[in-house]
C-alpha cells in the first residue's frame, strides 16, 4: 500500500511539474554587416550602414515575427560609446538572447525614425539588404547623388526620435537654404538620443544596432542577439558629412 502511493505521489508530481511552464522563443539575429563604418573614419564614401535584415526562424502559430529593428544612440564622447559597446557585446550570447537587447535599450538607444514618422521595426522585409546613410553629402535632392541621407528598401529618409524633422545634419543648421534652423539642431542634454558629454573639436558619433523582434499572443515582446552596425563621426563644423 505504502509503495501504491509513493507511485501516485511521484507521478503526481510529474504531471504538475509541467504545468505552467512558459514557451520561451528564439529569434535569428540580422546574418551580418555588410558595410560597418569606423568612427575614426574621414572618408564620407565609407560613411554608410548596410547590414542583411532578419529572416523569421519560427513556425509556431503563436508567435509574430515583426521584422528587423534599427537602434542608434548619439554620444560625444567616443571613449563613452566604446565602452557602452564593450558592455553590450559581453552579453551578446546564445545564453539569453534577449540579454543584449534589453541593455542596449537600457542604455538609451533608440529605434531610428524617418522623415514620414515612426515605423516602428524600421525593417519589416527578410533578408533584404538594407542600406542607411544619416546625412547628406552635397544636395540631398539629387536623386543622383550616391550620397544622400536615405534608408533603402523603404525609402524613406532617416531622422531623429525626437520627431519626424530633426536630422542629422548637425553642420546644417545655419545654413537658410536647407530650412528651418532647428531641424539641423545640436543634440543637447535632455535629449532621449543623446548621450551628453564633452564635445570635442564638434564632432558627434552615432553608434547604431540592428536586432529581429517578434512577438507572442500575450504581446510579450522577443529579442534576438544583436548586430552591431558600426559608428559614423559627424562633423557639426561641416556642412557636408
Amino acid at each position: 500500500m505504502k509503495r501504491l502511493h509513493f507511485i501516485f505521489a511521484l507521478f503526481a508530481l510529474i504531471l504538475f511539474s509541467g504545468c505552467g511552464l512558459e514557451t520561451y522563443y528564439t529569434l535569428n539575429p540580422p546574418p551580418r554587416a555588410i558595410n560597418a563604418p569606423v568612427y575614426t573614419s574621414v572618408d564620407y564614401t565609407a560613411n554608410y550602414f548596410e547590414f542583411e535584415s532578419a529572416t523569421n526562424n519560427n513556425s509556431d502559430s503563436s508567435f509574430l515575427f515583426l521584422g528587423t529593428a534599427v537602434y542608434y544612440r548619439i554620444y560625444a564622447d567616443s571613449s563613452v560609446m566604446l565602452s557602452r559597446r564593450a558592455s553590450i557585446s559581453s552579453v551578446n550570447t546564445t545564453s539569453d538572447y534577449s540579454a543584449a537587447a534589453l541593455r542596449m535599450i537600457g542604455y538609451g538607444y533608440q529605434q531610428l525614425n524617418t522623415s514620414d514618422g515612426s515605423v516602428q521595426p524600421l525593417i519589416t522585409a527578410e533578408g533584404a539588404t538594407v542600406r542607411i546613410r544619416l546625412t547628406n553629402y552635397g544636395d540631398a535632392n539629387d536623386a543622383n547623388n550616391d550620397y544622400r541621407a536615405t534608408i533603402s528598401v523603404i525609402n524613406k529618409i532617416p531622422r531623429r526620435t525626437l520627431g519626424n524633422n530633426k536630422t542629422f545634419d548637425f553642420g546644417r543648421r545655419d545654413k537658410s537654404a536647407y530650412g528651418p534652423s532647428e531641424n539641423y539642431a545640436l543634440p543637447v542634454s535632455g535629449d532621449e538620443d543623446f548621450e551628453s558629454g564633452t564635445v570635442t573639436d564638434n564632432k558627434y558619433y552615432v553608434d547604431m544596432y540592428a536586432v529581429a523582434i517578434g512577438r507572442d499572443t500575450t504581446y510579450t515582446t522577443y529579442y534576438s542577439n544583436v548586430l552591431h552596425l558600426g559608428s559614423v563621426p559627424i562633423d557639426a563644423s561641416l556642412e557636408n558629412n
